[in-house]
């Protein structure tokens, strides 16, 4: 982090006053965590609904610290004198103003990137397309949310030539705070699914939460939309020429007409991804639609694209020892992304016996049982070996399951851990297994047993 500006400067947008310290003195980096705070960083106190980071302003914090931005009124002990100190209403408020303020002194391509699935993934494949072209700031991980995109959005510096920011919602309205700090100019929307309905009770106020994106751009901003996608799809006709479709219909600006062909206006490119599946088609052909926004040549998003490599815990393919392919797609899950992930395993390993390893969606509200039902009624119909379930939410699945029948063996486990030794029995030479939950689920856990090594 380089933010190269003053305490005074910092105050002033932050919508705070300096009470300690000298205005004209410098400061570079804030950091939100006193784990990982280096020595003179600015100690940014947030406070959330199970924890309050002021309860850790004390004499040694002061002294490794440049200084502290706190809440007006929190009380810290009397010996602990900062070297700066401001103080704001409101903490997190000030954090998202300051980041905004920092990201209006850049006149660059900022992408903005939402969809109830594949933002992480069309955010890394775009940054490979767009990185070797110049410097690229882009969300770390998937610091996607009210603290994370304004502490990625202070990464920018003047080296930078484009910048991506990925903007994750669960509740009404979130898009439009994240997008206020962001402030993209050209806007991506992958998809809408039936993600976190429990906060939102209808897809009708997910859809207008995530065209939040939409609003937040310039009049002239451009905006990717999926066109196979019936909410996003309304959206060509409003937008007009700003729109720049991708889907797997030949209609689309960007569209795969094989699964190594991806078209980008008319232009044919044979095209060898490193991830699996037709979601991760539409991620590549998002990412592609993005680049062509910015008038990137095809050329150059093809070899963008192939150098792409799956992040952590997002259809990574492993090689067990055994012979075995593990694919571990278990950071997030919904009744859509949990589908088209599962038909893009079964798709692309048609020879090797498949066993499926499924955990709970969560966040599906008062549906969330019948969401389940309905997933085990179809994974019922499929090629399978077997299929092992975890979670509560899952009981739902296989109550289903002992009702169909299925050719293939099928279990339940209350946890995860409970289906280690299971799925250990399961590898062999010819197999392939393929693990999807929810986050919270923790599937890394079953790996941890088992020596993998990454394509």
């Amino acid at each position: 982090m380089k933010l190269d500006t003053t305490w005074e400067i910092m105050a002033r947008a932050a919508g705070g006053r300096l009470i300690l310290g000298s205005p004209t003195d410098r400061v570079d980096s804030v950091s939100t965590d006193t784990r990982s705070l280096k020595n003179d960083e600015a100690f940014w106190a947030l406070k959330g609904p199970r924890y309050d980071a002021h309860s850790m302003l004390n004499e040694a914090l002061a002294e490794r610290s440049s200084g502290w931005i706190i809440e007006q009124g929190k009380p810290y002990p009397k010996a602990a004198k900062p070297k700066h100190l401001i103080e704001v209403p409101d903490t997190l408020k000030a954090l998202q103003a300051f980041a905004a303020h920092h990201r209006a002194r850049f006149e660059i391509p900022v992408v903005g990137i939402t969809g109830s699935n594949g933002k992480t993934t069309t955010k890394e494949m775009l940054k490979c397309i767009l990185s070797p072209l110049g410097a690229t700031c882009a969300s770390p991980g998937n610091w996607n949310n009210q603290v994370g995109v304004p502490l990625s959005v202070l990464e920018l510096t003047e080296e930078h030539r484009y910048a991506i920011f990925e903007l994750a919602d669960s509740h009404p309205g979130d898009i439009k705070e994240v997008a206020r700090v962001a402030q993209p100019t050209l806007a991506v929307l992958t998809n809408l699914g039936r993600d976190h309905l429990e906060f939102y009770g209808s897809m009708e106020a997910n859809f207008k939460t995530k065209s939040e994106l939409i609003e937040a751009l310039p009049a002239d901003g451009k905006a990717v939309i999926n066109s196979d996608d019936e909410w996003l799809s309304a959206l060509e006709a409003r937008l007009g020429a700003r729109a720049i479709t991708f889907g797997m219909n030949p209609r689309a600006r960007v569209s795969f007409a094989e699964k190594d062909e991806l078209i980008v206006d008319r232009h044919k490119l044979k095209l060898s991804l490193r991830s699996l599946g037709k979601l991760s088609r539409y991620n590549a052909a998002a990412a592609a639609a993005a680049a062509l926004a910015l008038g990137i040549s095809a050329d150059k998003i093809r070899e963008g694209l192939e150098s792409y490599r799956p992040s952590n815990m997002r259809l990574q393919v492993m090689t067990h020892s055994t012979g075995s392919l593990i694919i571990m797609d278990a950071y997030n899950a919904n009744p859509d992304s949990m589908r088209a992930a599962i038909e893009g395993f079964v798709d692309e390993y048609p020879i090797e016996e498949k066993v499926l390893v499924l955990g709970d969606m969560k966040e599906l509200g008062i549906d969330s049982r019948l969401f389940h039902q309905q997933l085990a009624a179809w994974v019922a119909t499929l090629p399978l070996r077997a299929v092992y379930l975890a979670g509560r939410e899952m009981e739902a699945a296989y109550e289903v399951l002992k009702k169909a029948k299925p050719k293939f063996s099928f279990a339940h486990a209350e946890t995860a851990d409970g289906l280690r030794d299971k799925i250990r029995g399961e590898l062999a030479p010819g197999r392939a297994v393929f693990l999807k939950a929810s986050r919270a689920m923790r599937f890394e856990t079953i790996l941890e047993s088992l020596s993998c090594s990454i394509i």
